[in-house]
C-alpha cells in the first residue's frame, strides 16, 4: 500500500505535529489554560452542525489538548462522522487534529478517520494514504478496517487504482486472518467486485461464505453485483435464491430487482417483482417506486407504471423523469405532456432528461408545434441548455413530419458541431420519405465525421434500390470495400 499512497499526503502530517501549533493555529489554547469556545467557533467550518454540535466538538476538543486521551480523540471522531452533509468542510480540521494525536496503538480512530474519507468519493485516495500511515505506524487492523478500505477502493477516482488497491486489501485480510469471521468484510467485497463488474470474483467470494453466515446485506450485494454488471438474468435468480433461502429481501434489493427487470424488458419478471413488493405489503420508497416504474414502462405494463407512479406518497424529479419517459415510449405523447406540465406545476424543475422524455413523446405523438415551443422554452424558461440529443429530437420530430429541408437548416445552423447521430437521424428521414438528392449530401456530411460506419451506406444503398437505381447501389458496395468497411451482420437473441 505504500506504493499506492500519495506520496505528498499525510507524510509530515503524523511526524511533525504540535499540540501547541496545532492550538496556536486553531485560536484556542492548550495546556492547563481553559479553552474558550466561541458561540460557533469560527475554526469550524461546520454551516451544517448545529449549536449543540458545535459546542461537543469543542469540549471534545479542548478535553484533547488537555488530556491527549485516545477516547477523546476516538469521541471527537464519532462526533464528526455524525454529519456526512458537511463531509468535505471538516475532513481538514480531521486530519488536523489527527496528525497531532494520531494514536500508536489504538486502532478504532485510525478506523474513524479513514471511515471519514471513504464515505467522500473525491477523499477515497487519502482513506488508502491514511492505510498506509496506519501501517507505517504499526497498527494493526482489525476485521472493521478492512470493509472501510474497500469502499474507499470501490468509490476511488481512478478505477484502476482503485481495483489494484482493492485486491491488495483481499489478500492482506485473508492472509492477517481477519476475512473468515467477518461477514461483513466478504459482504464488503462482494460489493466492491460488484462495483469493478467482475460477477466471476463476487461469486467467487459469495459461495465461500458458509451458508449460516449469509445474511441480507450478502444477498443485497449479490444482486447489486449481478444488476450493475450486466447480467439482469442472473440477478433475478439471486433475487429468487435469497427468498427461498428464507432471507426476506431489503430496499435494495428489491430496488436492483426491478432494474434489472427493466433491463431485461421482459413483461414477465417485472410484472412478478411489481407482484412480489405488493404482495409483501411493502411501503414504496422513492428509489423503489421509480425503479418499478422504469421496469414496468420497459416492457409495456404502462398502466401497472401509473398504478406505481399513482401510490406513491413522496416523488422526486428522477420519479417524474422515469413516468414522462415511460409514457412517452408507450406511444402516450399527449399524456407525456400533461405529465411534464404537472411536475412543473407541482414545483420540481426538469432537467434535461425529463426534456428528453417530452420531447421524444412529441416526436413520437406528431406534436410538432408543441415541441418546438418546449425546446424554445427550455433555456428562456427553465434556465436548461439544450444538448445533443435535445436536437436530435427536434431532427427527428422534423423528419417524421416531412420538413426535411427545415431539419437540414436546423443542424446546419446548430450552435455547436452536428454529431454524426443527429446527422444520421436526419439521414433516415430522408430515405424514408424518399429524398435521394438530400440524402446523398447528408451521407456525404457524415463521412466527414465517421468514415468507417456501415449503417449508413447500407441504409443509402437499400434506398437506391427501392427506387431501381441499381448502378448507385453497386457503387456504394464497391465504395465500402474500398474503403474497408464491412456490414455488421444483424443479431437477434429470442426469449426462452
Amino acid at each position: 500500500f505504500k506504493s499506492l499512497a500519495t506520496p505528498n499526503l499525510f507524510v509530515g502530517d503524523y511526524d511533525a505535529a504540535s499540540n501547541s501549533k496545532l492550538a496556536a493555529r486553531r485560536g484556542c489554547r492548550g495546556g492547563g489554560r481553559r479553552f474558550r469556545p466561541p458561540s460557533r467557533p469560527p475554526f469550524f467550518p461546520f454551516r451544517n452542525f448545529s449549536m449543540e454540535a458545535c459546542h461537543s466538538i469543542s469540549t471534545l476538543h479542548a478535553r484533547l489538548l488537555k488530556t491527549h486521551n485516545p477516547n477523546a480523540l476516538r469521541d471527537l471522531l464519532q462526533l464528526l462522522s455524525r454529519s456526512a452533509a458537511a463531509a468535505s468542510s471538516y475532513l481538514s480540521y480531521a486530519r488536523a487534529i489527527f496528525a497531532d494525536h494520531a494514536p500508536q496503538v489504538h486502532t478504532f480512530p485510525w478506523n474513524a478517520i479513514i471511515r471519514l474519507h471513504a464515505l467522500a468519493p473525491p477523499h477515497a485516495p487519502h482513506a488508502l494514504a491514511l492505510f498506509a500511515a496506519m501501517r507505517r505506524r504499526g497498527v494493526s487492523p482489525d476485521c472493521y478496517t478492512f470493509p472501510l478500505l474497500l469502499r474507499a477502493c470501490s468509490l476511488h477516482p481512478t478505477p484502476p487504482t482503485g481495483l489494484r488497491a482493492g485486491t491488495a486489501a483481499h489478500a492482506l485480510a485473508a492472509k492477517t486472518g481477519l476475512l473468515a469471521p467477518a461477514i461483513h468484510a466478504r459482504n464488503a467485497l462482494v460489493a466492491f467486485y460488484g462495483r469493478h463488474r467482475l460477477t466471476d470474483h463476487a461469486l467467487q467470494v459469495f459461495v465461500e461464505m458458509p451458508h449460516r453466515d449469509r445474511d441480507v446485506v450478502s444477498w443485497s450485494s449479490l444482486v447489486y453485483c449481478m444488476a450493475t454488471s450486466g447480467c439482469p438474468a442472473k440477478a433475478l435468480e439471486a433475487f429468487r435464491l435469497m427468498q427461498a433461502s428464507g432471507v426476506p429481501p431489503d430496499e435494495a434489493a428489491m430496488v436492483n430487482a426491478a432494474w434489472a427487470a427493466g433491463n431485461l424488458g421482459a413483461a414477465e419478471p417485472a410484472t412478478w417483482v411489481y407482484c412480489y413488493v405488493r404482495r409483501g405489503g411493502v411501503r414504496a420508497t422513492v428509489a423503489l417506486g421509480t425503479a418499478l416504474v422504469v421496469a414496468l414502462a420497459r416492457c409495456g405494463r404502462i398502466s401497472l407504471a401509473a398504478e406505481v407512479f399513482d401510490d406513491l406518497p413522496k416523488r422526486n424529479v428522477i420519479t417524474w423523469t422515469a413516468m414522462i419517459n415511460g409514457l412517452a415510449s408507450n406511444g402516450r405523447g399527449k399524456e407525456a405532456l400533461e405529465m411534464f406540465d404537472q411536475m412543473v406545476a407541482n414545483g420540481f424543475k426538469p432537467d434535461h432528461v425529463a426534456f428528453i422524455g417530452a420531447l421524444t413523446a412529441c416526436s413520437h405523438g406528431g406534436l410538432l408545434q408543441e415541441g418546438l415551443r418546449l425546446f424554445e422554452s427550455m433555456g428562456r424558461v427553465h434556465g436548461v441548455a439544450p444538448q445533443m440529443e435535445h436536437y436530435g429530437c427536434i431532427v427527428d420530430m422534423m423528419g417524421r413530419a416531412g420538413l426535411l429541408a427545415e431539419a437540414y437548416e436546423f443542424v446546419d445552423r446548430m450552435p455547436v458541431r452536428p454529431e454524426p447521430v443527429v446527422w444520421r437521424t436526419l439521414l433516415g428521414a430522408c430515405v424514408s420519405h424518399g429524398y435521394i438528392e438530400l440524402a446523398e449530401h447528408v451521407k456525404g456530411r457524415i463521412v466527414e465525421l465517421e468514415p468507417s460506419h456501415d449503417g449508413d451506406y447500407v441504409l443509402l444503398s437499400n434506398a437506391y434500390g427501392g427506387i431501381g437505381r441499381w448502378a448507385e447501389k453497386a457503387g456504394l458496395w464497391t465504395e465500402m470495400r474500398v474503403h474497408g468497411v464491412t456490414k455488421t451482420p444483424g443479431l437477434s437473441i429470442p426469449s426462452l
